[in-house]
């Protein structure tokens, strides 16, 4: 009876709600599953019937979907084959797509993946109905679930289209553009795609492209070797094809901006690939990425060696690794600026905290001592927040002298000014804990180093678990990373854990992973 028909499911289904509830939201449970097996088979032959209106329909098709059964998924393929997202406001139905597509995800359903795909193709992220309820995100999520092969070969192309312009007038195609490719660099990265190297690289060299660059060397990284190969070829300067696209993608980012193309700029086009070659060899870290990237800071400009050596900590720990960045550290003009408009010497004395290295961090505090000059306050007080971080009880008195100039000298500074609470603050700490790692570990996870005021006193304890124990302590800090509700202090932790885990380490992955998944 079809005027019955609407009253009827939504009774199924407040029978389901009413089991889900009785069995604690176990879909296997003893009241919950002997009911599904009863009554999808029907909710799921009145879905494909088209009987329904438009209210009831979207429904049906959402708990049908939050059921999770087999049985439903032919009809939430037929639904998501029938459905059109388009720019106009999103209404009750759109959402319940959502829920759809979610629940396809969670179930990792191979049945759905091309109609799934059709609906991410078809989907501008830039339109009402993308952003209603983040449905753009949650079809990127189920996407990620499934991670069909068979998606390869699109998701290649679609990293192929480039973007025009940033100008503001074109912001719409650029989100859109930016949600595909950043998504398909995702997907390739987890299908190891090898025919996708070349176009991740792409993307990485193309300045239109910069906010994908994270994106696509994880996905690189996870591709593994074959990235290695093609970055240390290019970073050795021996792809022709990837060097042109990268001088042309350079100064047609120039133009977009309005400046002019001279030979300056020009020359500085035909070197932009170096710097991106660097950043994708350095970030997938391993030891066959060292001695090219050594190679190429020793024949650089004093620019390129000073870009080059702030990747530096990204490698694997190695004694001439280290050596290299003193001597460009020691070379570096105290005027030298680098992209994007940083003081180079400032830059590079504040990434030696990546290295999470004590001895080096003695070495740093002791040659910025002594010098002089417009910018020396500025790279003193780089050089004092990295010790402050790993400055261990010995230490402390180095930590006292940079402090006493990057505050005090030659007068009273208000750059300096802004660290006596945290020079307080990790004093205290270091009066504490001393060289004691199980009492760092304590002071990272404490409540009271949780809150803005005192997050210093966290992040020190988890630059101080890494030099105090080195490699030991990546599988330590990950089993501290649940327990610290501060976002900068967690950063430092997991900044650590990658330091300390230079060949990967499947079972602290693993927890990380179960992390993001709960």
């Amino acid at each position: 009876d079809p005027v019955q028909k609407p009253a009827a499911v939504k009774r199924l289904i407040q029978f389901y709600e009413d089991a889900m509830t009785k069995d604690d939201k176990n879909r296997e449970g003893p009241n919950v599953k002997p009911l599904l097996d009863q009554i999808v088979p029907p909710l799921t032959e009145v879905a494909q019937s088209g009987q329904l209106d438009q209210r009831t329909q979207g429904l049906l098709l959402s708990k049908l979907a939050d059921m999770r059964h087999p049985t439903a998924v032919p009809a939430l393929v037929k639904a998501l084959e029938d459905y059109r997202p388009d720019d106009k406001r999103a209404d009750q139905y759109d959402t319940d797509m959502g829920d759809v597509v979610r629940n396809l995800g969670i179930m990792k359903s191979k049945e759905a993946s091309m109609a799934l795909f059709n609906v991410f193709k078809n989907l501008r992220a830039s339109w009402p109905k993308a952003q209603n309820k983040g449905f753009y995100r949650v079809l990127h999520d189920a996407l990620l679930e499934i991670a069909d092969p068979a998606w390869e070969d699109e998701l290649i192309k679609l990293l192929d289209r480039p973007i025009k312009s940033l100008k503001q007038k074109f912001q719409r195609d650029v989100i859109n553009e930016v949600y595909w490719q950043t998504t398909a660099a995702e997907l390739l990265g987890i299908l190891k795609s090898k025919k996708a190297v070349v176009p991740l690289f792409k993307v990485v060299l193309s300045g239109f492209k910069y906010n994908m660059h994270t994106t696509a060397i994880s996905a690189l990284i996870k591709i593994g070797k074959p990235s290695i190969d093609a970055g240390v070829k290019l970073l050795n300067g021996e792809d022709a094809d990837l060097i042109e696209y990268a001088k042309k993608e350079y100064i047609r980012a120039a133009e977009d901006k309005d400046q002019k193309v001279d030979k300056k700029l020009e020359e500085a086009a035909g070197n932009a690939y170096k710097q991106y070659a660097a950043l994708i060899v350095a970030n997938i870290g391993r030891n066959e990425c060292t001695d090219p990237m050594l190679k190429i800071i020793d024949e650089g400009d004093e620019v390129t060696k000073a870009i080059l050596a702030r990747e530096l900590p990204k490698l694997p720990a190695d004694p001439k690794v280290t050596e290299a960045f003193k001597k460009v550290w020691s070379d570096t003009n105290m005027s030298l600026q680098i992209p994007p408009g940083e003081n180079a010497k400032e830059a590079l004395s504040g990434a030696v905290a990546n290295f999470f290295d004590k001895d080096l961090t003695q070495w740093l505090g002791e040659s910025v001592l002594d010098l002089k000059g417009d910018d020396a306050p500025y790279v003193q007080s780089s050089a004092l927040e990295v010790l402050m971080k790993l400055a261990t009880k010995s230490q402390w008195d180095l930590v006292e002298k940079i402090s006493n100039i990057a505050i005090t000298y030659p007068k009273p500074t208000t750059l300096g000014k802004a660290y006596e609470k945290e020079l307080k603050a990790s004093k205290e700490a270091i009066d504490k804990c001393g060289d004691d790692p199980a009492c760092w570990h304590k002071e990272l996870t404490a409540s009271a180093n949780q809150k803005q005021e005192t997050q210093i006193i966290g992040i020190k304890a988890a630059y101080m678990v890494a030099a105090l124990e080195g490699d030991a302590a990546a599988g330590k800090l990950a089993d501290d990373i649940p327990n610290i509700q501060n976002d900068a202090i967690r950063f430092a932790a997991a900044s650590a854990i990658d330091r300390l885990s230079p060949k990967g380490n499947n079972a602290i992955a693993d927890k990380l992973q179960k992390l993001v998944d709960d």
